[in-house]
């Protein structure tokens, strides 16, 4: 991804319109336009596609750091396996009720039997 040029207060206010319009236009893969003064970001604008990746995948990563905070009062430690599922569902590319079915298949008493 480039650097985003900085647009001015005044810039962006005459051209917001055209700048929602194009963010809409290209949708998830809108470049954002950072807004600010002295070129210095001060705030950001985002296709809603690009908004709506980001605030998910701030959402499944709060998850599964909740997760993992509770496994860890619990006196246990996920395994690579489930670290590696943890980490594609933070992602995007796993779905919760596969990450879900992975883990019951990898504890269940059936596995447990066969490894033991």
């Amino acid at each position: 991804m480039r650097v985003p040029e900085i647009v001015t207060v005044s810039d962006a206010r005459s051209g917001l319109s055209r700048i929602l319009a194009e963010l809409a236009e290209a949708g998830p893969q809108a470049e954002p336009v950072l807004i600010g003064a002295h070129r210095k970001a001060q705030g950001v604008l985002l296709s809603i596609e690009a908004y709506e990746r980001l605030t998910e995948r701030a959402a499944r990563r709060e998850a599964a750091e909740s997760v993992t905070g509770s496994l860890a009062a619990e006196g246990l430690r996920p395994t690579s396996a489930s670290d590696e599922d943890v980490q594609a569902y933070v992602r995007g590319t796993l779905s919760t009720e596969e990450l879900v079915a992975r883990a019951l298949a990898r504890h269940s008493p059936e596995s447990r039997q066969a490894a033991g």
